[in-house]
């Protein structure tokens, strides 16, 4: 199992509004870390029950999407932001040219089960996944 490359959150932790980040290497035990990371996290910030779970697996799926499409060498990155309304999740890491629903397991959970997701390539590669998740009506 890979270490943990970084970690940080805002000082207070457990106040919503804060903005976590994990960085990772691209190894086969990530998701499974991201998963107890991401618990953590959202449970903190008050996001418990189904919520934090939902969040937690699709975090996780996209972690694994990164895992599988890269290389070992390539590093993962979480970013993680609870609000007062949601749960935004961002997960960074080379990847293909394009993701689709139809083309990741992943991206078709992330696109029935979250309030709304996008993708975006920066020039230097890198592909950022997010999803968002109400916590509110």
């Amino acid at each position: 199992m890979g270490e943990v490359r970084h970690l940080s959150s805002a000082p207070s932790a457990r106040a919503r509004g804060a903005e976590h980040e994990l960085s990772l290497p691209a190894e086969p035990g990530a998701a499974r870390i991201v998963r107890h990371w991401v618990m953590r996290v959202v449970a903190a910030a008050g996001v418990g029950g189904a919520l934090n779970q939902l969040v937690e697996v699709l975090t996780a799926e996209l972690v694994a999407e990164a895992v599988r499409t890269g290389a070992p060498d390539d590093e993962v990155v979480v970013r993680l932001h609870v609000v007062d309304d949601g749960v935004r999740v961002a997960v960074t890491a080379p990847g293909v040219a394009a993701l689709t629903p139809s083309s990741a397991t992943s991206l078709a959970l992330v696109e029935v089960l979250s309030t709304a997701w996008g993708s975006t390539r920066s020039q230097d590669g890198q592909r950022t996944v997010w999803f968002d998740v109400a916590t509110a009506g």
